[in-house]
């Protein structure tokens, strides 16, 4: 072997030794990073069951019971909406709960207010959400 042919080898095993240890290092920072975040609490979120209580004025009339049976139809329901206590209730499943909608039912005509909470799921405490 040649001077040259010496340096190209070595040269060559340089960069697969450089390589090699790019590849360990990423590697084991992706497994630590991954289990910081477990540790620390990260984790897959849940779905939760959230439940909206629309309680109506003693006087409302039928018609206005109506237009928040079907506004209140357009969130995702589960089971539909119910009557429950001169209220109309429903339930739904998600990781979140998309409040857009309740301000146009908390100011239809009969709405006396508008109550969303979400129930307890394990160790994880139950809220009133500020919709």
């Amino acid at each position: 072997m040649t001077d040259g042919e010496v340096f190209d080898v070595e040269r060559n095993r340089r960069w697969l030794l450089l390589l090699a240890v790019a590849a360990v290092t990423l590697i084991l920072g992706a497994a630590s990073a991954t289990g910081v975040m477990y540790y620390a609490g990260w984790r897959h979120t849940p779905e939760r069951e959230f439940t909206v209580a629309v309680y109506m004025v003693p006087d409302a009339s039928a018609e206005e019971r109506t237009a928040v049976r079907e506004a209140l139809g357009g969130l995702p329901a589960v089971g539909g909406v119910r009557v429950e206590d001169e209220a109309l209730h429903l339930t739904a499943l998600g990781r979140d709960f998309d409040c857009s909608p309740i301000p146009v039912i908390r100011a239809s005509a009969g709405v006396d207010r508008v109550r969303v909470t979400m129930r307890p799921l394990g160790r994880r405490v139950g809220a009133v959400l500020g919709c």
